[in-house]
């Protein structure tokens, strides 16, 4: 099954986000997409489903390809159970049985399989789609950030889940952990131009910078004989009438080539005084009826801590911020707050801002002019420094992706000078490029920051420790966050290996040894087999029933190989404990 872009061109109102792209894309290819935000990444996504139609080009798919997507915002039938709604996608040739759709359900967090969507949050709703599209059998598999209002055990699983996947997947991701390990294959957007890179994330990131290296110098090289030619150009008048008409020609051309430079996002923030008091809580405890959030919480925080909240979704962690805000009290224990601290809070969703407002009054509305460590600069001038350029200024809110307005409302918080920042989940829809900026931002941040976030990459870069929702407390580490997911899983896959399995000498049991090596036959034996029933396939088009008979052999090695792929993965993470 392929795709296949030839000469496609996307124009959104007066900007081209795709200009002649061409490429191709099978279903045995895993494809991370990736590119600044508004370079359209949810639009390339859209183009595939025939949800957006290109300005010329075509787009061709093999016939009878199946696709499932997973857009940002679903939308549901609101008082449909969530089990059918799992369910809609089962056909006679690939059936979804009941069991299925209720363990991946509880995987996704949901215990209740009658509940509406009328009474499900947004993270919900997106986690039901993601049970949907997984289940329901597919040739293609679209993404649009799919770890988005995933917790750390669901992000672990869905990827585990995608390593096994065997059929095409093209994913809008921001998680750089999740792009390292799930694709083979990156494509990148880049202001109209598509690049498809035959590798990982990482080996990626070297590509690139090769790429970008080799068009500077082209670039120069250009613009060195543009300038030459120029200087011929405005040569005399007497000389010019003997000018050749071809060198003429070609001085026009080059003059119509637009420089399309990397422009670098960047902002310094104005030191500010920190007194020697910033946030005590004593004995602090929260609760909403029955449940606890947490209780006998004791935190002092230190003028260099970049501290990670971390917990599942609904733990209480955006309360905490709450609490911080003073926009919620804590329900027993006391709470200080430094005179001299001026927070800075960066929250979890941009809903809030007027979609019919323009980008620039947006900003406004704070303030004209804006102190940075380079001096004082106007509103737009800081718009500008964000990748927001003139003409996208004065349009309006409503027309910016979602990762713009993420960058806005990041703009719009960082523009005050805080000298603390609350960041609740500030990646969210946000580009890798946006996040790395964000990164280096708050590793030169001369203030505490204290950070929600599933980012396991972000989290690992900027934190120096964490608060852990544990059991109705919140428990500080001193560890990197994937430090505390290794040991943390440490604990659990102790606790899941028999007591006889645990030799007193620390080695690998033998008993796990042995069954390694026996899955690690019968994946070969599986994989052989497959060979040999889609050759049979191929050669048997009239005898029915033996095609029945093939298929149906065919589903009953998958359903094995899934199995025996997934126990190998298990006791790949056991082994790797005993090292």
């Amino acid at each position: 099954m392929v795709i296949n872009f030839d000469n496609v061109s996307f124009k959104y109102i007066e900007k081209w986000l795709f200009n002649q792209v061409s490429f191709s894309v099978t279903d045995q290819d895993k494809i991370g997409i990736v590119g600044v935000n508004g370079t359209g990444k949810s639009t390339l996504l859209k183009l595939i489903l025939g949800i957006e139609k290109p300005v010329s080009g075509v787009i061709i798919q093999s016939g009878g390809s199946k696709i499932n997507y997973l857009p940002q915002d679903p939308i549901f039938d609101m008082d449909c159970p969530i089990l059918d709604i799992v369910l809609e996608g089962s056909t006679k040739e690939h059936p979804i049985e009941e069991y299925e759709a209720k363990s991946i359900l509880t995987k996704l967090g949901f215990e209740n399989y009658e509940v509406t969507p009328r009474f499900l949050s947004g993270g919900q709703k997106k986690r039901l789609a993601l049970a949907k599209v997984l289940l329901t059998y597919c040739d293609f598999l679209l993404l649009d950030e799919p770890t988005n209002h995933l917790d750390n055990e669901m992000i672990l699983w869905l990827e585990k889940y995608l390593i096994k996947f065997k059929r095409g997947l093209l994913m809008v991701t921001h998680d750089r952990y999740f792009l390292q390990r799930v694709c083979n294959k990156m494509l990148e957007l880049d202001y109209g131009k598509v690049y498809l890179y035959d590798a990982n994330y990482e080996h990626f990131l070297s590509l690139k910078a090769e790429r970008l290296a080799n068009e500077k110098k082209s670039l120069a090289k250009l613009k060195s004989i543009l300038k030459k030619e120029t200087e011929w150009m405005h040569r005399g008048v007497e000389a010019r009438r003997t000018k050749s008409k071809s060198r003429i020609e070609r001085f026009e051309k080059l003059s119509e080539i637009h420089f399309h430079e990397e422009r670098e996002m960047a902002f310094t923030s104005k030191d500010s005084y920190l007194g020697k008091t910033l946030i005590e809580i004593k004995n602090g405890s929260k609760a909403y009826g029955d449940l606890t959030l947490f209780k006998e919480f004791d935190f002092s925080l230190n003028r260099t801590d970049v501290i990670g909240v971390v917990g599942d979704n609904g733990a209480g962690k955006t309360t905490l911020f709450k609490i911080l805000m003073r926009e919620e009290e804590l329900d027993c224990g006391s709470l200080l707050i430094g005179e001299t601290l001026r927070i800075g809070y960066f929250s979890q969703t941009a809903d809030w801002i007027d979609p019919n407002i323009r980008v620039i009054d947006y900003i406004k509305e704070e303030q004209s002019l804006i102190e940075t460590l380079d001096g004082t600069i106007s509103a737009s001038d800081l718009l500008e420094q964000f990748l927001f350029d003139g003409e996208l200024q004065y349009s309006k809110v409503k027309i910016l992706s979602g990762g713009e307005k993420r960058r806005l409302q990041l703009v719009k918080v960082l523009m005050k000078n805080p000298n603390m920042l609350l960041l609740d989940e500030p990646t969210n829809d946000l580009d890798i490029y946006t996040i790395e900026i964000l990164e280096d931002f708050i590793e030169s941040f001369k203030g505490p920051v204290l950070v929600v976030s599933h980012d396991r990459y972000f989290l690992d870069k900027i934190c120096n420790q964490l608060l852990v929702y544990q059991n109705q407390r919140i428990v500080p580490y001193l560890l990197s966050f994937s430090e505390f997911l290794e040991s943390h899983q440490h604990m659990k896959n102790t606790m899941s290996i028999p007591k006889g399995a645990r030799p007193k000498d620390n080695k690998f049991p033998a008993k796990l040894r042995n069954e390694l090596a026996q899955l690690e036959k019968d994946i070969a034996g599986y994989e052989q087999r497959l060979k040999e029933v889609g050759l049979s396939l191929n050669e048997t088009s009239t005898d029915y029933v033996k095609l029945m008979e093939l298929e149906n052999e065919k589903q009953e090695i998958d359903v094995k190989l899934d199995q025996a792929i997934t126990r190998v993965l298990e006791i790949e993470e056991i082994k790797e404990e005993y090292k």
